[in-house]
């Protein structure tokens, strides 16, 4: 997503990434393979308009688990590439799911309303995903708590499913540890070592490279088994 972190430390991921996959060079000149197995991780990757896919049948050979793909952003904006990325991917038969990246210039209510007017939810999908990630200038903790909470009653009001949250392991401790509802699945990004918290997708790194898309990617693990992971389709 469009979160900025440091660089992780590899070596700290290595026993969770070698079931998964090798890493490219920084040249980023090689693809990595895939194969998961019943045994291994479950991995997956989220996508946006920043990234460009080119070959969908060449992702697919590398089986991701899953895909996340960016829906809409504030109040005004929806992803050029989201309804394409959506129908592509429903059609191959990956688990797709879709994602809001939130701002803090408009209420929660307000985002949620373009968020749902323009999101697929389909039979089959992961449930929607709230992005919520620091800016340059973040109102206080009780205005961010309300606009969040408020989003996730929109969504829950409209869906009957709460969103999973989507956010840096610092931005969870600062804002959402106490006040977050439990019922709300998380997704959590630290690229310094497995969060020490509930989470159900850990986003390991920004700078993952797979075949059929061009640059780099987000690349996420998700706690459990593939049956598990199907049984959170809607």
């Amino acid at each position: 997503m469009n979160y900025l972190i440091e660089i992780m430390h590899f070596k700290r991921y290595f026993p969770y990434l070698l079931l998964s996959f090798l890493f490219l060079s920084c040249t980023g000149q090689k693809e990595i393979t895939n194969k998961t197995t019943e045994n291994s991780k479950v991995w997956g990757i989220d996508i946006s308009h920043y990234q460009e896919v080119f070959d969908w049948d060449r992702l697919k050979e590398h089986e991701p688990g899953f895909i996340f793909v960016k829906a809409t952003e504030g109040t005004t904006i929806q992803d050029p590439k989201y309804t394409e990325y959506y129908k592509a991917i429903r059609k191959l038969d990956i688990p797709v799911g879709s994602y809001h990246f939130f701002t803090y210039k408009t209420s929660g209510k307000d985002q949620a309303r373009n968020f749902l007017s323009t999101a697929k939810l389909q039979r089959g999908d992961l449930p929607l995903v709230l992005d919520a990630e620091f800016a340059k200038t973040m109102p206080d903790k009780k205005t961010i708590n309300k606009e969040i909470s408020d989003f996730i009653g929109a969504v829950y009001s409209k869906t009957k499913q709460y969103p999973i949250i989507y956010c840096a392991y610092k931005y969870y401790l600062l804002y959402l540890k106490d006040t977050l509802p439990k019922k709300c699945k998380l997704w959590i990004v630290d690229y310094r070592g497995k969060p020490d918290c509930d989470w159900t997708f850990w986003q390991i790194t920004e700078r993952y490279k797979i075949a059929g898309i061009k640059g780099y990617v987000d690349y996420n693990l998700f706690f459990g088994s593939k049956k598990e992971l199907e049984n959170m389709r809607l």
